[in-house]
């Protein structure tokens, strides 16, 4: 396994990844990792139902912006989104990117409390959301992992999203039912060493994995974004997904203390899901109700009759 050169984010098109040293600074590192920590312990008690299940091999939960995990700490809110926002992030992001594109969720990766793993290498299944993007190269979206510990979990081949597996590369990730995929023998694997406070980009079309071991800390914050053709494309085919379905954002104070330029980033995200989330709204409204009307009315309940 080798280290090698940083690329820019606008090299990504190119080598699968990027890396911004420092983009955030100790103290922002600090306070993202406290606000992490107290959301993970609180996931871990009363998980929200759009997350994976908790267990001692969960190593990583979604919607680290859900408000319910901040109900008693809006401050740790907005300070969350106003770095998620951030211009420096938004800079790295449309420079990988060169393409218009949408906030799509955040993620918390972590060490497993039961046995240590080395992950799966695969490249994600986006379909054909990637052939409908203007730059190709970079798939249907980006990763951003924004390290929170020192950290060298994420091992990636450079190169590999430009084209399709060397049988090397399927014999590890694809054959004999994918049985081989966790091999610590990928060729031409980079592992990206990362510092709190430093950040990996990467496509989601390049060969990739994590590692997670129970004696080693893992703390990583990720920010997904979606180019906007893909998320038309997704839209229309499957309609909202539990990545883009956060209609939390309609609440009249969910961006209080957000900064102006923060706040532009989720905007073009609430603008174009907004209406959607309100449709499936109105459906909840309906049932519910219908379901207030039989409880008053002391009749037999319908929807639970056999």
């Amino acid at each position: 396994m080798t280290v090698v050169t940083d690329p820019a984010p606008v090299a990504l098109r190119e080598n699968s990844y990027a890396i911004v040293r420092g983009l955030f600074d100790p103290a922002t590192a600090g306070r993202l990792r406290e606000i992490c920590e107290r959301v993970l312990e609180q996931w871990r008690r009363a998980p929200r139902s759009d997350n994976p299940p908790v267990g001692p091999q969960a190593n990583y939960m979604r919607h680290v912006n859900d408000p319910e995990y901040h109900r008693d700490h809006p401050d740790d809110l907005a300070f969350l989104l106003d770095a998620v926002g951030a211009p420096q992030v938004t800079k790295a992001l449309g420079e990988a990117l060169d393409e218009d594109y949408f906030f799509q969720m955040t993620s918390l990766y972590f060490n497993p409390t039961g046995d240590s793993q080395d992950g799966f290498w695969h490249k994600d299944k986006i379909g054909a959301e990637a052939n409908v993007a203007l730059v190709p190269e970079t798939g249907a979206g980006l990763q951003l992992q924004i390290a929170l510990v020192p950290t060298d979990d994420l091992e990636l081949v450079p190169g590999s999203h430009l084209r399709d597996y060397t049988r090397e590369e399927h014999a590890i990730c694809v054959a004999d039912e994918e049985r081989n995929n966790r091999s610590n023998e990928m060729p031409s694997a980079v592992r990206v060493e990362l510092q709190p406070g430093d950040a990996a980009l990467f496509t989601q079309l390049c060969i990739h994995r994590g590692r997670y071991h129970t004696d080693k800390l893992r703390r990583t914050l990720m920010v997904s974004v979606k180019k906007k053709v893909t998320a038309e494309y997704s839209l229309r085919q499957r309609g909202l997904d539990p990545y883009s379905d956060q209609p939390w954002f309609l609440l009249p104070d969910y961006l209080r203390g957000v900064s102006p330029e923060s706040r532009v980033f989720f905007q073009n995200f609430i603008d174009y899901y907004a209406p959607h989330w309100r449709a499936r709204f109105t459906e909840v409204l309906k049932y519910s109700s219908l379901l207030q009307r039989f409880a008053e009315s002391g009749a037999p309940n319908p929807f639970f009759a056999e």
